[in-house]
């Protein structure tokens, strides 16, 4: 059987060549990482492993045969499905094998990229672009520069999930095309990937945009009266959802329980007026104020074209050229090379830089709405477009306080600017869509002419105005400058305002040179008579210039600069104060850092925490920071001169002393402050106090003394039925035996007695005592407190979720049968094309 070469080019050949030009192109921008070994310094990252990596590590060396922590004490006095090691089910092989094949290529830098450009690659071979097209697409998908932001910083499984939306959309057209195999498994990759890689809130907005495009397919097939394939096409994308959140069941599980109960469910505090007496609405997620924190602006969508619009990041670098360095000069201020100060001027409290797409790419994308003729184009325009109005959160609060408090599940999620990844998404899809169409000829002259001065009008008449008149549509004035210029004279703020047009400006001239230098390219095109020939030239040029363009604006915020030989693991290095406290050999207690002790992990990595930092803590003990600990820890710091100081001070903290705040870190290269009024892992109370709600529990905190008193919910009442106070003075409760997951006290008392425990209450918890099992309840807002009979007695707590066990036998179980079902997938479509090739070779004969 001969196969012409043709043959094997369209077939395999070209797509392994786009491969390794992938390859190459990952490699050569994350170099050091790849040939150096070097790691990128990622903020996030190192916080990430600060969240308790050495309590895992130390605890997962003990582990006894099957043993699992789904519990972590290392931030906030203890939480749920933090950090932990084990697992409750069977480790079985999984289909996330084809998954660790992409990430191969550095899980923390290049694989996100390249799992990127893949999977934009496979979108582009759906939509039967031509090669070139699709290379030039999928650049412009995974360099756009919030993926290269993302990954600086470190929101690694953001990146990924980012990476694999394009398949997700690519198996959706395949269905509706009637590709029900390929279509459904490229389905069911695109999200089950998306869950497994475990970031809901870019996944939620993927589910958004493919509603969008499901709605236009549902219209479409209406209309042609097509409703059999339309009810196969969706039972089918049904099925593969199903099956995609099943093997995803165990930390999907977690996500939703542990939902609940943290700062992303409702509070069960009454909302209390603002400065201006207005009482915002509850939310039943997130405080409406957190989640719009990060919210894009509406003029700071010019970013998309221009990245510099609106400064770049919040610290910028001036050179020599730069009116502030002549002025810094001028007025005899000493400085180097460069200097830096506040280039963004938006209204968010910070950035690591712009969302930008690319110059070309939005000049693209506004030819493909002129030129395409499928409607199709329309609903996934409208879907980019809700999914804008979602970014701009506060600046769109009309729209977006309906969506917060109305759209299902959106209040979970916080820094909605987030939501710009879909227009990031879609603005390459219509762009390289227009091209594809144009090179078909497909379009008629008059068509592409007018879509072609409105594209070139559009976004070159922009980047024109502001690089000849940034002011005119641009203040370069931040609500927060007031704050950062209070101590700098007017001359240099008013040197900064003219750098910050100068960045609007020069930026705007560069995109303008890529906008004008594509449309070269078209016009080139336009007049050319070996049409077919010079599309293949102006396609690479096409990519070549996309390439440039985002490389050099990526290159601004990940480059060499941002690479340290360190992982993230060595940047923890014990201090003074760490040392010291290694010297403690009990078992549990806990640490607070004074400075900023809920946004830092430096302490939680090496002790028992009662900071820390984490997206969802549990509610609860965020207002217990709220309503006591911030309050404690000021006045343990007010009018302290000395450590003694602060030393005598910790007696009139209680919610800090019943959460067991052995050691206090003022400074980590001097000794802890010890805290001799901590209460101990567990202590007997002589009295309890039940109350109506959670209003009167957490005011109860501010009068009574926790080591005397329990107040409890009335909801718990039924738990103290009967119960009856009797102090004894020589009763004992001591900690034996502790894991994270597993803790074990001994008592002994003349009388029964009610125990409250320095640990923190959540479902999942289950108590025996001897053996047998017993009930606990909540007390004194966040503690466990459980009765404990008269005598001497065994009382072991282990944290075993039912629900979590479950989920995680499913996911185990249903991951190993999708690798099977892919597996046999694989194997049979492999058979058919032999087949088909045999058959052909015969009839080959059969001729000859």
């Amino acid at each position: 059987m001969n196969i012409s070469k043709q043959v094997i080019w369209d077939k395999v050949g070209k797509h392994i060549v786009a491969v390794i030009l992938f390859l190459g192109l990952v490699m050569a921008y994350f170099s050091p990482a790849v040939f150096d070994g070097k790691v990128i310094d990622q903020s996030d990252n190192v916080k990430a492993t600060g969240m308790g990596g050495s309590h895992v590590e130390k605890y997962a060396e003990t582990a006894e045969p099957g043993e699992f922590s789904a519990w972590s004490d290392a931030m906030f006095a203890g939480m749920p499905y933090g950090p932990g090691y084990g697992s409750p089910a069977p480790d079985l092989p999984s289909f996330s094998i084809f998954d660790g094949w992409l990430k191969k290529v550095g899980y923390t830098h290049a694989a996100m990229i390249f799992t990127a450009l893949v999977c934009f690659y496979i979108l582009m071979c759906v939509m039967k672009v031509n090669w070139w097209l699709a290379i030039a697409g999928s650049i412009a998908f995974a360099f756009a520069s919030y993926n290269i932001i993302i990954i600086q910083v470190g929101h690694i499984v953001k990146a990924y999930v980012i990476g694999y939306m394009p398949l997700t959309i690519a198996g959706m057209i395949l269905l509706f095309r009637r590709s029900w195999l390929w279509g459904g498994v490229l389905f069911l990759l695109g999200v089950a990937y998306s869950l497994a890689n475990g970031h809901m809130q870019i996944t939620y907005y993927l589910v958004l945009l493919c509603l969008f495009i499901y709605i236009g397919y549902l219209v479409k097939m209406i209309k042609e009266k097509d409703y059999t394939d339309l009810i196969k096409s969706s039972l089918i994308m049904a099925a593969c959802v199903i099956l995609a959140v099943m093997p995803n069941a165990q930390h999907m599980y977690s996500n939703w329980e542990l939902g609940k109960y943290s700062i992303r469910g409702p509070s069960e505090l009454t909302p209390q007026p603002d400065e201006t007496g207005r009482v915002e609405k509850a939310s039943t997620g997130l405080d409406k104020d957190y989640a719009f924190q990060w919210s894009y602006g509406w003029e700071e969508l010019l970013t998309v074209m221009i990245p510099n619009a609106y400064g770049g990041g919040t610290v910028a670098t001036f050179g020599p050229d730069s009116e502030l360095y002549k002025e810094m000069r001028r007025n005899g201020a000493q400085v180097g090379r460069e200097i830096q100060s506040y280039g963004y001027w938006g209204d968010k409290i910070s950035t690591s830089g712009p969302v930008y797409y690319g110059a070309l790419v939005c000049f693209l994308f506004v030819l493909g709405m002129f030129v395409v003729r499928n409607s199709m184009k329309w609903w996934m325009f409208g879907g980019a477009l809700f999914l804008t109005f979602l970014a701009l959160g506060r600046n769109f609060d009309a729209f977006n306080d309906i969506m917060f408090h109305y759209l299902p599940l959106y209040n979970k999620f916080r820094t909605v600017e987030m939501a710009l990844v879909i227009p990031g998404l879609v603005f390459p899809i219509v762009g390289i869509w227009g091209l594809c169409e144009i090179f078909r000829q497909k379009v008629d002259e008059a068509k592409m002419k007018k879509g072609f001065l409105w594209a070139l009008g559009i976004t070159g008449g922009i980047c024109l105005l502001i690089w000849l008149m940034p002011g005119l549509l641009l203040d370069f004035r931040s609500q927060y400058d007031a704050y950062y210029m209070a101590q700098y004279p007017d001359w240099y703020y008013n040197a900064l305002i003219s750098d910050r047009e100068s960045l609007a400006s020069s930026d705007a001239l560069r995109s303008l040179l890529f906008i004008l230098a594509g449309a070269a390219l078209l016009f080139w095109y336009w007049k050319a008579k070996n049409k077919q020939q010079t599309a293949i030239y102006v396609s690479a040029g096409m990519a070549i210039l996309i390439t440039v363009d985002l490389w050099g604006v990526d290159k601004r915020y990940l480059n060499d600069s941002h690479y340290v030989n360190e992982s993230p693991t060595e940047v923890y290095k014990p201090r003074v104060a760490d040392n010291e406290i290694f010297k403690d050999t009990d078992q549990s207690f806990r640490v607070l850092e004074l400075a900023n002790p809920f946004q830092s992990t430096d302490v939680s990595y090496f002790h028992h925490s009662i900071g820390g930092y984490h997206a969802v803590k549990l509610r609860r003990y965020q207002e217990l920071i709220d309503h006591r600990l911030m309050n404690e820890m000021n006045e343990m710091l007010q009018g302290a001169e000395t450590t003694a100081d602060i030393q005598r001070a910790m007696a009139n903290t209680p919610s800090l002393n019943m959460l067991n705040t052995r050691y206090v870190i003022h400074n980590h290269d001097y000794p802890p402050i010890q805290n001799p009024f901590a209460y101990g892992n567990a202590w007997f109370v002589e009295d309890v106090e039940i109350v109506e709600n959670a209003d009167a529990e957490i005011e109860a905190l501010n009068r009574i003394d926790p080591l005397e008193i329990a107040v409890v919910d009335k909801r718990f009442a039924a738990d103290l039925e009967d119960f009856t106070s009797r102090p004894d003075s020589t009763a004992t409760i001591v900690l034996e035996q502790y894991r994270p997951n597993r803790l074990t006290y001994t008592s002994k008392a003349a009388s029964e007695q009610l125990a409250v425990f320095s640990e923190i209450y959540y479902p999942g918890w289950k108590v025996t005592i001897d053996g047998q099992p017993a009930s606990h309840f909540r007390a004194d807002w966040t503690l466990r407190a459980m009765r404990i009979p008269a005598g001497e007695h065994t009382i072991r707590f282990e944290f075993l979720p039912e629900g979590y066990i479950t989920a995680a036998n499913v996911s185990a179980y249903s991951s190993f049968l999708i690798l099977l079902l892919l597996i046999g997938v694989i194997g049979w479509s492999g058979w058919q094309v032999w087949k088909n090739y045999q058959m052909e070779n015969k009839e080959e004969k059969a001729a000859k």
